[in-house]
């Protein structure tokens, strides 16, 4: 975790002491990757065994997205590989997915900051999960915040994947139902 968050952080601070802070304009194309931290809402009971041990529920994210502005309004389609890992009774699993959400954001403060939301698709690679006779497809909900400087955007964003049921006001809000995955994601993207 040290080694992999320590170069994380130190470009991080560059990023923010070295660039001259502008917000981001027009539409355009990037890359995008960033770090998950992740649990399996499967197994709700308390605290530690929805989120495990930090170490065993990290995963990584890196794809391509582009974003189309329309004033204050933009929409952000994504496609990412995405690699979870979630611990259940002492044990790692992994998953891996193809990622594609389909963001509507809006731009506050001439564009330095911005709020988004949108459906999130997936196809699922590889699930030890659910490594019977499984769905490869599912989708599920993206909302966040992203700080915009230049080129480079900075983005946290809460997932939840839903299984098959219909998406009410109740069970969006209140974590109701049974759920795969929820996920808090950092990301970095560079805009070409």
């Amino acid at each position: 975790m040290k080694t992999i968050l320590k170069p994380f952080l130190f470009t991080l601070s560059l990023m923010f002491f070295s660039i001259t802070v502008f917000p981001q304009s027009g539409g355009g194309f990037g890359i995008k990757g960033g770090l998950n931290y992740n649990s399996n809402g499967k197994y709700f009971q308390d605290a530690e065994a929805v989120w495990g041990d930090p170490l065993n529920n990290l995963g990584y994210h890196l794809g391509l997205f582009g974003k189309i502005n329309a004033g204050p309004v933009f929409l952000r389609p994504e496609l990412y590989y995405t690699h979870l890992e979630s611990e259940i009774n002492s044990t790692v699993l992994k998953t891996q997915r193809l990622d594609a959400p389909v963001l509507i954001g809006l731009n506050l403060f001439g564009s330095l900051v911005s709020v988004f939301a949108g459906p999130s698709f997936h196809y699922y690679l590889q699930d030890g999960l659910r490594n019977y006779d499984f769905d490869e497809f599912n989708s599920g909900y993206q909302f966040g915040v992203g700080l915009n400087l230049g080129k480079f955007g900075l983005d946290l964003r809460y997932e939840r994947i839903l299984n098959g049921q219909t998406i009410t006001i109740d069970n969006v809000f209140t974590g109701q139902g049974d759920f795969k995955f929820q996920q808090l994601m950092l990301g970095l993207s560079i805009k070409f």
